[in-house]
C-alpha cells in the first residue's frame, strides 16, 4: 500500500481519500462480491470518510485564518505608515517650536531619546508603537506651544489604533497556527484511516492484493530508470 507523505500537502491527502472513496463505491457495488464483502467495503469506506471529512473541516479552517491574518497584516503595515507620520508631525512641531530647528536641542533629544523621527519610523513595526507611546509621554511633559495639542492628539489617537490592529494581528495568528496545527493532526489521521481500512479489506479479501490494492492511489514512478517514486510513503507487499 502506497500512503502520501507525511509532508505532503492537504490536496495530495484529499487526492488519496477521493481515489478510495471511487473504488469502494464502485466495488460496493460489483456483483461478484458476497454480503460480508460489501459490508467490510462500507465500513471501511466509513473509516475513511471520517478522516476525510475532517481533513475538509481542517482546510477551511485553515484557510479563512490564514487569510485573515494576511489582511490584518496589510492592516497593520498601513498603521504603521500613519503612525510614522504622526511621529514626523511631532518632531515637525518641536522642530518649528522649541526646539528651535535643531534636532541636538535638549528638549527635542529628551523627547525623541531612542533617535530622531527618521530613526524611530524605521524601527520593526512590532516595536514602534511601545516608542511612539514613550515620545508621546515625553511629549505631555513639554510646556505648551503652538502645535502641541494638535500634534500630541494626533500621535494619541494614531497610537492607539496601532495597538488596536496589533492585539487582532496576534491573535489573528495565534488562531491560524493553531488551524495549522489542526490540519497537520487531520492529516496524520487520513494516515491512520487509510492503514485501518487496508486493514479491513485484506481481512475481507484474503489473498487478493490486486483487488485491495485498487482501493489505494499507486506510487508514482520516475521516467528515468532507477527513479524514486513521489513523496515518502510506504509500500505494502
Amino acid at each position: 500500500m502506497y500512503l502520501p507523505g507525511v509532508n505532503a500537502s492537504s490536496e495530495v491527502y484529499e487526492k488519496h481519500t477521493d481515489h478510495f472513496r471511487g473504488a469502494a463505491e464502485a466495488w460496493a457495488d460489483a456483483e461478484t462480491l458476497t454480503e460480508a464483502q460489501r459490508a467490510a467495503i462500507v465500513e471501511a469506506d466509513a473509516v475513511v470518510k471520517t478522516a476525510a471529512d475532517g481533513l475538509a473541516s481542517a482546510v477551511v479552517v485553515e484557510r479563512a485564518a490564514r487569510r485573515a491574518a494576511t489582511k490584518l497584516r496589510a492592516c497593520f503595515s498601513i498603521r504603521d505608515a500613519i503612525l510614522d507620520l504622526r511621529i514626523m508631525n511631532v518632531s515637525d512641531a518641536l522642530l518649528n517650536g522649541p526646539a528651535m530647528r535643531s534636532r541636538d536641542n535638549p528638549l527635542y533629544k529628551n523627547v525623541f531619546q531612542e533617535g530622531t523621527a527618521g530613526e524611530i519610523t524605521e524601527a520593526k513595526l512590532r516595536e514602534e508603537p511601545e516608542l511612539a507611546e514613550r515620545i508621546l509621554g515625553r511629549l505631555a511633559g513639554v510646556d505648551d506651544f503652538p502645535g502641541k495639542a494638535a500634534a500630541q492628539a494626533n500621535l494619541d489617537e494614531a497610537l492607539k489604533k496601532s495597538f488596536v490592529i496589533r492585539d487582532g494581528l496576534d491573535a489573528a495568528e495565534m488562531a491560524q497556527n493553531k488551524a495549522g496545527d489542526a490540519e497537520i493532526q487531520a492529516r496524520l489521521a487520513v494516515r491512520v484511516a487509510l492503514e485501518k481500512a487496508h486493514g479491513i479489506l485484506r481481512a475481507a479479501f484474503p489473498g487478493q492484493r490486486k483487488l485491495v490494492e485498487s482501493f489505494f492511489l499507486r506510487r508514482e514512478r520516475s521516467a528515468k530508470k532507477g527513479g524514486s517514486g513521489s513523496g515518502g510513503a510506504d509500500d505494502e507487499g
